[in-house]
């Protein structure tokens, strides 16, 4: 018993996602004992060309708050012209308001996705509050 108490105990201490940093311009509305589901989430954006077919870039990364964010994707997604803009690992950067945000895309050298977004957070995980999670791009 007194082991299932102590587990627990770590259960309820390790899932409170409660992070406050001084780059939050309002106080932190969550409760301290709110329980977050341990999924890691992430925002994605489909790139597609006008045919509707999935673009694969060279290189991408996220503007934040003055600072690129880079994230490593996954292949398979990257061919199915999916990326990740901000991810639970970026909490600490946003606010509960939202942030402006810039998806910037590259291929061949040159930026040929520049979307913008609203980012911010809840209590526990990163939030898409405003813009498209598919874009549209010539070729």
């Amino acid at each position: 018993m007194k082991k299932l108490l102590i587990f627990l105990s770590f259960i309820s201490m390790a899932a409170t996602c409660q992070k406050q940093t001084n780059t939050q311009t309002a106080t932190n509305p969550c409760d301290p004992d709110i329980m977050c589901t341990m999924d890691f989430r992430v925002i994605n954006l489909k790139v597609m060309d006008e045919d509707s077919q999935a673009v694969v870039l060279d290189s991408f990364y996220t503007s934040l708050n003055g600072s690129e964010i880079k994230i490593e994707a996954n292949l398979f997604e990257n061919n199915e012209g999916v990326y990740p803009v901000a991810t639970d690992g970026q909490m600490n950067q946003l606010s509960f308001e939202g942030d402006k945000a810039t998806f910037i895309g590259i291929k061949n050298g040159k930026k040929v996705v520049k979307h913008q977004l609203k980012i911010g957070k809840d209590c526990c995980h990163v939030v898409l509050m405003e813009g498209d999670e598919k874009v549209v791009i010539s070729q």
